[in-house]
């Protein structure tokens, strides 16, 4: 049972299908039209823009199927069809202690063989001349990373997924009932319960509440994330995924721009209405800041506001993945994405699947992600591209 039926569980459920086991396979989604999901709603970015041999390979392959997602996911003659938006993402840095994060991410980058580019100052004026750039000390191109149309991912692989013979069930898990040291049966809402062989828990920003089913403490909370439409008075074209020094980011949305912070202050919980005090921080923190960096941007008008939110995860931003064995063996799990699921998707499927089949990995070692990391309080760094 996949509890979850949104981009990471579709992709268990496709992954699993394709190894041969999808009448085996029953997705549990209470949200079919994903209206409360966070990938439909997110920026849709594909990057290789990390510091971490494990995030850069889990999104390399995530590329890789996105790229050819036509094929891959044609049902019938009907295949699943959005672009890959290859605009780069862009990391700017002030400051020693920043720029020396950038080394580091560039260094292992380049190591796992990503052309990515590290620039000066000079550098920098010179490719992206609408940026101010006298405050930047350092930026780090990825050319070849993008953005895709999130919806069209996730209802492209569960509809490859379902035509390959996963079942998907509109019922929402109350309980987990453990004997032993196994998962033996799962309560839905609906007063159904079902016998199970194996658990994979992918719920999301609601997969803590079912960790705690078996008595799983994880330091994963909803994290709201509003994002900003606006039309500039003077255009400037096509922009990279730009992460700015102060925080901010702003890309190309159609024929304007989208942007986003993340404070470090923020609180989580679920928001799924922009609030008035989202508009405030546009105003005083977002806008000014936009405008320092793309004088262009002086002039706007704001169009539309969404929020959207994270599973995020305190404990180092990283997502925690594998098998609680020793304590309850056949629970899976992948969970606080801190807003990079969209892109480690298909790696992920992939991943428990080789868990569940095979007993372990076989393509990315995603061990260091375990569970045993928050136990032993010890972290896993990201220096590369934070969402």
């Amino acid at each position: 049972m996949v509890i979850g039926g949104s981009i990471v569980g579709s992709s268990v459920a496709y992954h699993m299908a394709m190894a041969g086991h999808a009448a085996e396979v029953c997705v549990i989604e209470p949200d079919p039209n994903y209206a409360w999901a966070a990938a439909p709603r997110s920026a849709g970015g594909v990057r290789l823009m990390y510091g971490l041999p494990e995030n850069i390979e889990m999104s390399r392959y995530g590329r890789e199927v996105f790229l050819d997602f036509a094929r891959l996911m044609d049902v019938d003659g009907q295949p699943g069809i959005f672009p890959y938006r290859r605009h780069g993402y862009l990391y700017l840095a002030t400051g020693r202690p920043k720029v020396r994060g950038l080394e580091t991410s560039f260094a292992v980058q380049t190591g796992q063989g990503v052309a990515n580019e590290l620039l000066d100052r000079d550098a920098l004026a010179e490719r992206f001349p609408f940026l101010r750039t006298d405050d930047v000390d350092a930026g780090l191109f990825g050319p070849d990373d993008g953005t895709i149309d999130p919806h069209a991912a996730l209802t492209g692989i569960r509809r490859k997924a379902e035509s390959l013979g996963v079942r998907y069930v509109k019922d929402k898990v109350t309980g987990l009932e453990v004997c032993g040291s196994r998962v033996a049966r799962v309560a839905l809402a609906s007063g159904r319960s079902m016998k199970v062989d194996a658990v994979v828990n992918v719920a999301g920003a609601w997969a803590p509440a079912i960790c705690a089913m078996v008595g799983m403490d994880v330091p994963v909370e909803p994290l709201s994330r509003p994002t900003f439409h606006f039309d500039a008075a003077r255009p400037v074209g096509e922009v990279p995924l730009t992460k700015d020094s102060s925080g901010v980011m702003f890309r190309n949305e159609g024929a304007g721009y989208a942007t986003g912070l993340t404070p470090a202050d923020a609180k989580g919980g679920f928001q799924w209405e922009v609030q008035q005090s989202d508009y405030d921080q546009f105003e005083s923190v977002i806008w000014p800041a936009l405008a320092h960096r793309v004088p262009a941007f002086e002039q706007i008008k704001l169009r539309r506001a969404w929020a959207g939110h994270y599973a995020m995860n305190w404990f180092d931003g990283n997502a925690i993945i594998g098998s609680w064995s020793g304590r309850v063996d056949n629970f899976f799990f992948a969970l606080g994405f801190s807003g990079a699921g969209l892109q480690k998707a298909p790696a992920i499927g992939r991943a428990l699947t080789e868990l569940i089949t095979e007993g372990g990995y076989q393509t990315i070692d995603l061990t260091r992600l375990s569970y045993q990391r928050v136990l032993d309080n010890e972290p896993l760094v990201e220096t590369g591209f934070k969402a």
